[in-house]
């Protein structure tokens, strides 16, 4: 039996992406602990806040890369929650989602298969 295109392309895909997202992920860590290093590092080291192009409030470097730090551990749990919703995969649902042409049990087959393959949790997606 062969396999859609419509189902094979979208999985590579997808197992592609999961991978490179893992890889900023990492990068993205090493960013976050950077900027938490130069927190501490600056966090004598007084300057002047700005609020809309005006002086503001003086405040420590470290608490601007502080704040720096934070935004990245927020971007990094977008990325990882954005991840998680790309590991359903479409393996054998074939014609529009509804599995026709494909053997009873393909679905959970090939999802098992490429769980053991590439080590990425993906789950199967429904079928109409």
């Amino acid at each position: 039996m062969s396999q859609s295109t419509n189902d094979v392309y979208p999985t590579a895909l997808r197992l592609t992406l999961i991978r490179m997202l893992d890889t900023l992920v990492e990068q993205m860590g090493g960013l976050q602990r950077t900027l938490v290093a130069k927190g501490v590092e600056f966090a004598d080291v007084i300057k002047m806040g700005r609020t809309q192009l005006q002086d503001a409030v003086p405040m420590t470097m470290g608490q601007e890369f502080d704040a720096y730090a934070v935004m990245v551990g927020e971007d990094i749990q977008r990325v990882i929650e954005a991840q998680a919703l790309i590991h359903e995969i479409n393996m054998g649902a074939t014609a529009i989602g509804t599995g026709l042409n494909a053997p009873p049990g393909y679905t959970r087959i090939i999802t098992e298969k490429l769980r053991r393959l590439t080590g990425v949790q993906v789950i199967e997606s429904q079928t109409w």
